[in-house]
């Protein structure tokens, strides 16, 4: 079997070029920062080139630049020093413009090369290690946990690492992945092995985790007429880390992290012996193109006092990983999609947390404009018990964003 001949079309060329042109529109309130409305404005602009020397060899070279001008960039201190967070070991990010006005950001987000042939496939570089099957969560994710809030970041987010897979059959493999790391906080390396048994794609994980020994598993198939999908992961402690400590922001201010009597960050390592992380979906789509995906996630260490709004901004602010997926015992999640007309398509997600009275709300539309240019209109809106002990929207966004693909 030649798995060398699936990387990709575009083979027939040496090379292949792609990329977009967004420019999305923040209205947001936010009472942690100010209680006031807030405009921000992105620009961002993606270049993808891969190269085919061979049949055994590509190289793929993927670009982000961002332009940020706003409140954010005017009053989160620090913000410059977020948007150029290094997602991982080698520093690939560079704040090319930064006045205290507008900041532009240039990122290599992919940057690896492949080597294919007959049941091997090596994989070299800053890469997207994808083993996750759900949409909202994936415990399986141990590499680069990606975040369902980020919805303007569809390529999510890459590693530096070496990845080798054997294919032993067509729906089957065994797969070795390491990160490049200096630190245990961030070190991955772990074994996938994939089969399929009764029409069911089923995988078992087993490695190291950010200090952590981690196992898991996770599977994919039909229930009746729907699909059905689910993954576990299990973390053991065994080395101190200071990392994953998103759960442990203030329920009070988002911004700021909880303390031990010594003034120092607790460490979220400290708390479990063992966590269990299982999550669960199904979905389903009807002939009238309605399409409905249900899931909830368990975390045996969530804590209902949590933040959710704190949730949502730590998972973006450089260390977020699998365990951040969501700090509350149970999560459920439940999205509905439809195509009303040839050229508008829209739907919504709501997330809920059982136990508590948080909620986040997540509508949207897209209307294709012309072929390859489509404009969409997102809003984001947090409900919580805020500051004062009542309840309201903690957070309140609204973007719209256009689209030039090319």
């Amino acid at each position: 079997m030649n798995f060398a001949l699936a990387q990709d079309n575009y083979k027939e060329s040496k090379f292949a070029f792609k990329g977009y042109l967004k420019n999305m529109s923040t209205f947001s309130w936010t009472p942690y920062f100010a209680d006031t409305l807030w405009y921000d404005n992105l620009t961002h602009n993606r270049l993808d080139l891969a190269w085919y020397p061979n049949e055994s060899i590509s190289v793929h070279v993927e670009m982000r630049n961002r332009l940020f001008f706003g409140a954010s960039v005017h009053n989160i201190p620090d913000y410059a020093d977020l948007i150029d967070s290094n997602n991982d070991f080698f520093n690939l990010s560079y704040n090319v413009v930064d006045n205290g006005d507008v900041i532009l950001n240039m990122m290599l987000d992919r940057l690896y090369m492949v080597w294919a042939k007959n049941n091997w496939e090596v994989k070299l570089g800053r890469q997207r290690i994808n083993w996750g099957v759900n949409l909202a969560w994936n415990p399986n994710d141990w590499f680069n946990a990606y975040s369902f809030f980020d919805f303007d970041y569809e390529e999510r987010p890459g590693s530096d690492a070496v990845r080798v897979t054997y294919y032993t059959g067509v729906a089957s493999s065994i797969e070795v992945a390491s990160k490049i790391a200096d630190r245990a906080d961030d070190y991955v390396a772990a074994t996938m092995y994939k089969t399929n048994k009764w029409d069911y794609d089923i995988q078992f994980l087993g490695g190291f985790a950010q200090g952590d020994i981690a196992l898991g598993s996770g599977w994919a198939g039909n229930l009746g007429q729907a699909s059905i999908k689910g993954e576990l992961s299990y973390f053991i402690p065994v080395v101190e880390t200071e990392v994953n400590t998103n759960f442990l922001r203030n329920p009070v201010d988002p911004t700021k992290f909880l303390l031990d009597a010594n003034g120092n960050r607790i460490k979220e390592s400290d708390r479990y012996s063992g966590m269990f992380l299982g999550a669960i979906s199904i979905d389903y789509s009807l002939a009238n193109s309605l399409y409905i995906n249900g899931s909830i996630m368990y975390s045996s260490i969530g804590d209902y006092n949590a933040n959710i709004f704190g949730t949502a901004l730590g998972q973006q602010l450089g260390d977020f990983t699998v365990r951040d997926l969501s700090p509350y015992p149970w999560s459920a999640f439940v999205q509905t999609s439809y195509q009303f007309t040839p050229l508008l398509f829209g739907g919504g997600a709501i997330m809920v947390y059982p136990g508590t009275n948080n909620l986040f709300i997540n509508p949207m539309l897209t209307y294709s404009m012309v072929q390859n240019l489509d404009l969409d209109v997102v809003g984001q809106f947090f409900l919580a018990d805020n500051q004062n002990g009542s309840y309201d929207a903690v957070s309140k966004g609204l973007f719209a964003r256009i689209k030039w693909s090319f």
